[in-house]
């Protein structure tokens, strides 16, 4: 019976594969100190205001040599994380999807280029309506925590494993061993950046020397020196800081004129980075006007919100489904529109300011966010946050690699 004996030989190689698989899964060593629901309880630190933080338990990957799911080979000492979803994966050697771990008052930040360790569609960052493994389970508690603490589904992972521990991440050997200095499986706090406000702009590094002041000089028609920045200002950012608000508007100039991928279209600009805004330069626009553009840093901090209904005596914006009233809607209109701010992407919300720590009224726009201060008179009482300097404040926190 040849096709019987190649029956039995195909079903042999699949139980020996199914078999080294699990073999593979992290499982804690022998002695090792009980994993706990009070442990997963304990409420995690966030590195920066509004980051999307989780508590998380983390296991070592290894697997040196082997392929993750984006196709990377697994190098030794390696840097990189695995998630439970593909809906987090980078694309190979990419870093569009990073998170910042830490660990005992360590921190690294890995890209995501794996799958695992024990569900393959567990999308735990996202909201609990929007998850599929652990559909309807709070947002950040991984599925693996459920299957492990309550015996969820089963107990079974949504790849069928037995789940034996409540990983939520797997960490590449250079991560866990080098960067955070890891023994042993443990949890961790996972900061998830695409995320979080202004996580998008950590897949772009920053040179340190960006930030750096240069020799002071007398300023001239043609370049403006700010000593309170130690940085200058020249064209072709020079006329349109000069002609659209110029300090009041923008803020001083935290850098010079340098390259950078844009996260938007992913093309290279001449930018500089003030306090409230990044310019851009576009020498190819065919219209004057439109060769110096604001960066969309609003939209960096702030993903836009779902859309919500007109209210009665506010501009209503379709093309977001946002609206802008009162005294944020006569700065928007008066200080440069649409060409300025971009359009609305949320509502009045409160938030804590990073920069003094104070709870003010803000909305979001595509290219700034307003604030609102009841304790300076108008038209003081409407102040941009200050974006660009918090952009640049995580970016050297926190330098992707």
């Amino acid at each position: 019976m040849p096709g019987a004996r190649r029956a039995d030989r195909r079903h042999l190689r699949m139980f020996i594969l199914a078999l080294l698989a699990l073999l593979l899964l992290p499982v804690l060593p022998v002695g090792a100190a009980p994993i706990t629901r009070e442990q997963a309880l304990i409420a995690p630190v966030a590195p920066f205001p509004g980051a999307v933080t989780f508590r998380v338990f983390a296991t070592r990957e290894g697997l040196v040599g082997g392929t993750t799911a984006n196709g990377h080979v697994i190098k030794e000492r390696d840097r990189f994380v695995a998630l439970p979803s593909r809906s987090a994966l980078a694309k190979k050697g990419g870093y569009d999807k990073q998170v910042l771990v830490s660990y005992k008052g360590r921190q690294a930040v890995a890209p995501v280029w794996d799958v695992g360790p024990w569900n393959i569609r567990d999308n735990y960052w996202d909201a609990p309506e929007a998850r599929l493994t652990g559909k309807g389970l709070p947002r950040g508690w991984p599925a693996a925590q459920a299957q492990f603490f309550d015996d969820y589904s089963g107990g079974i992972s949504d790849k069928g494993y037995d789940v034996r521990n409540p990983a939520g991440i797997d960490l590449a050997d250079g991560l866990f061993w080098d960067d955070l200095k890891m023994t042993g499986s443990d949890w961790v706090d996972v900061t998830f950046l695409w995320l979080s406000p202004g996580g998008a702009y950590f897949t772009q590094p920053i040179a340190p020397q960006v930030r750096q002041s240069i020799a002071p000089f007398t300023s001239t028609t043609e370049r403006r020196y700010f000593a309170e920045s130690g940085h200058s200002l020249a064209e072709p950012f020079k006329g349109y800081w000069e002609k659209n608000g110029g300090l009041a508007q923008f803020g001083y100039p935290l850098t010079e004129p340098f390259t950078e991928r844009s996260i938007d279209d992913g093309k290279e600009y001449t930018v500089q980075y003030f306090e409230r805004a990044r310019f851009e330069s576009h020498p190819e626009a065919p219209d004057p006007q439109y060769r110096v553009l604001l960066g969309f840093l609003g939209k960096g901090f702030h993903p836009p919100d779902p859309a919500v209904k007109a209210k009665e005596g506010a501009r209503f914006f379709a093309e977001t489904g946002h609206n802008v009233g009162g005294a944020f809607r006569a700065r928007w209109e008066a200080g440069g529109g649409l060409a300025i701010y971009g359009l609305p992407i949320s509502e009045e919300i409160k938030e804590i300011s990073p920069i003094d720590g104070k709870t003010y009224t803000v909305q979001y726009f595509e290219r700034a966010r307003f604030e609102y201060h009841p304790e300076n008179t108008a038209p003081y009482d409407v102040l941009l946050g200050q974006l660009g300097r918090q952009l640049l404040d995580l970016r050297a926190a926190f330098p992707a690699r």
